[in-house]
């Protein structure tokens, strides 16, 4: 029989961890980005000795949390991305297997302990804890404070150094977050759980030290109050705070969604915009559904234990945090998630009592909650990849450039959101950058180079969408290239579209002797001229009904409504598709280069697919048309040939190569 438990208790684990595998694989692809990069520019500065001391660079006292960026400057000598991701993939899983542990160890019922595992491995406000390598604190945390629980319940049962073991963990997670003085909570409303009743194995102190019966959790209590005063003497940096920034009754609201999300989003369709009403409703769903499952006497401790746990810990939260931080951070919650998910797990279990459908409503239920939440975090993890385009476009253009050349980061997004929440209470928005964040580290740290960085915004390129976002604009314009690039720069274009961010390479500018460049870009004699803007060399390149135009322009025309028109012409004549626009996609005004800079102008052009002609070839990406002209008016600047004839039509025309 005992080996039978066993291997349906391994099931249960292997189960709930797989799904938190599963769910999170796609973090990672994500670049480094907002507090990953913080953490990183702090652990410059420090070593393993170091990181131990309190600093006024950072405002809280959490050496633990460093300690893998550490450790992964110790096996690369840089801070990998997959790397740094796989550690947050790996310690959810290990926290979903240790709470299916814990809810075994407590009730030895498997589908408790099922729920409890899968709902924890989708819950939808832990995707921030995840998601982002920079809130491994919370997933540290969490893995320190079950292992804690653990060893604290064989050292009820067995003493001796089970006791020291949780000391130790309990020690190492005041060192990680400041929430582990709750640890003395959760022990109390576990051993009660695990002992049936409040008095039973209580622990006395030997040799007479104290005349009276001192339950453990008390002097872990004691312990984290004790450190609460101390923690105020560290020499740590006050972040300024909003004058006016605390609104309890919307982090009432936000907490209480927390806990009965399902319901939370259920009403967001049905009652929308009206998140007071809702989640009242749910919280009285919720005291109605615990009040019956209350009735079976086994069930009272373990439903205490969800409540009293998700309620310490929003309870602290709630007064000691800023309303927007709460609003804007739902990493916050992954800590108090593990009452939420034993709440659910036995309020779902209560069914049960029902014998022929209870079975059916338990796996109905359950379904739809990890449905609800598995959706949402898929979701989360969507946008955050396309958030960090701007990354992964970068690292294929960048990934074999000099590292003299500098890259130039236009309309940068700093953050989005969806253009309707999924739950009616908190921001559900995704960041990659931040104002603590500079846009030199986003570069260095996901190349893994050095280089000369410039993020600034160009408004014209901009265009309404129906969803909010940011921009991390670090400079109000692009200066002068020759002080901050001297090498030239690589620049490339963001923008917001319907269905979000995109990004791609624009081009280079660089002055006219970088020893890279071809004879032909610095050949004497242009191969076409508009006024005092020369083309100096131009090739086009069809794949695929794609087409790649790479025009290096000698620029000198700084009118704000000079512009490029760029053409590809079939066989026959007929226009296939075009992209117009100035060079780099930025207005001539801005672009203001040197004397004797170049501008290597890249554009892609998408050709729809023509139908088969009669004539061979005739459908067929032949000629690109190349000009300037005013966008405003529309004419084009009269141009001139190699040989100083005009153009006809005033256009450039060079064949289109075939794909290699």
């Amino acid at each position: 029989m005992r080996g039978l438990r066993r291997h349906l208790l391994l099931a249960t684990a292997v189960c709930a961890a797989a799904a938190a595998l599963l769910l999170y694989w796609p973090i990672r692809q994500l670049p480094l980005a907002f507090d990953d990069l913080l953490h990183i520019r702090l652990v410059k500065g420090l070593n393993y000795a170091t990181v131990w001391l309190p600093t006024t660079d950072f405002a809280f006292y959490r050496p633990v949390l460093f300690l893998p960026v550490l450790f992964s400057r110790s096996l690369f000598a840089y801070y990998p991305a997959p790397f740094l991701y796989g550690l947050n993939w790996l310690l959810h899983a290990a926290n979903v297997t240790l709470l299916v542990a814990l809810a075994w160890r407590l009730w030895r019922r498997w589908p408790r302990a099922l729920a409890a595992g899968l709902l924890l491995a989708c819950y939808p406000f832990s995707f921030q804890a995840v998601a982002v390598f920079g809130n491994n604190i919370y997933l540290i945390l969490l893995l320190l404070t079950l292992l804690a629980l653990h060893t604290y319940l064989w050292a009820l049962d067995r003493g001796g150094w089970w006791w020291g073991a949780t000391a130790v963990l309990f020690f190492i997670g005041l060192l990680t977050h400041e929430l582990m003085v709750l640890f003395g909570v959760y022990a109390a409303l576990t051993q009660w759980a695990y002992t049936r009743h409040i008095e039973i194995r209580a622990w006395r102190w030997q040799r007479g030290l104290l005349p009276f019966t001192l339950s453990p959790y008390l002097l872990f209590l004691l312990a984290g109050a004790t450190y609460i005063v101390l923690y105020q003497f560290l020499p740590l940096a006050v972040p300024p705070q909003p004058a006016i920034n605390n609104l309890p009754e919307l982090k009432v609201l936000y907490f209480g969604q927390a806990l009965i999300y399902p319901l939370a989003w259920l009403g967001a369709r049905l009652l929308p915009d009206n998140a007071p009403l809702i989640i009242a409703l749910g919280l009285l769903a919720a005291v109605v559904w615990t009040g019956w499952a209350a009735q079976q006497a086994e069930n009272r401790l373990a439903l205490l234990l969800g409540w009293g746990w998700w309620g310490a810990t929003a309870v602290l939260l709630t007064l000691t945090l800023p309303t927007d931080y709460i609003l804007h951070g739902p990493r916050l919650h992954y800590l108090g998630s593990v009452g939420v998910c034993l709440l659910w797990a036995v309020l779902l279990d209560s069914l049960f009592v029902w014998r022929r459908v209870g079975k059916v409503l338990w796996a109905l239920a359950l379904g739809l909650m990890l449905l609800i939440g598995a959706v949402f975090v898929r979701g989360r993890q969507a946008a955050l990849a396309n958030l960090g385009t701007p990354v992964t476009v970068m690292q294929a253009e960048m990934a074999a450039r000099p590292l003299a050349e500098g890259v130039l980061l236009v309309n940068l997004p700093a953050w989005a959101a969806p253009a309707g929440n999924t739950f009616p209470v908190g921001v559900e928005h995704v960041a990659l950058m931040g104002d603590h964040i500079f846009a030199e580290e986003l570069v260095w740290e996901n190349l893994n180079q050095v280089r000369p960085v410039r993020a600034v915004e160009a408004p014209e390129l901009r265009r309404p969408v129906d969803y909010p976002y940011g921009l991390h604009v670090q400079s109000p314009d692009m200066g002068d290239p020759a002080a901050w690039a001297p090498a030239g720069a690589n620049v490339f274009i963001n923008r917001f579209t319907e269905t979000g961010v995109t990004s791609e390479f624009s081009g280079r500018f660089f002055p006219a002797d970088t020893p890279a460049l071809s004879a032909a870009e610095v050949a004497v004699v242009p191969l076409a001229t508009w006024g005092d803007t020369a083309l100096l060399e131009g090739t086009a390149v069809a794949c695929d009904h794609h087409i790649t135009a790479d025009l290096t322009w000698q620029w000198a025309s700084t009118a704000a409504t000079t512009s490029v028109f760029v053409q590809v012409l079939a066989g026959d004549g007929r226009l296939l598709g075009q992209a117009d626009g100035p060079p780099l996609q930025l207005r001539p005004d801005r672009l203001a280069l040197p004397p004797g800079w170049l501008v290597l102008d890249q554009r892609q052009i998408e050709v729809a697919d023509t139908a088969v002609s009669a004539t061979p070839g005739a459908g067929v990406p032949s000629t690109l048309l190349i000009g300037l002209y005013d966008y405003v008016t529309g004419e084009r600047a009269p141009g001139t040939d190699t040989a100083g004839h005009p153009l006809p039509d005033n256009a450039l025309r060079l064949p289109i190569q075939s794909c290699p």
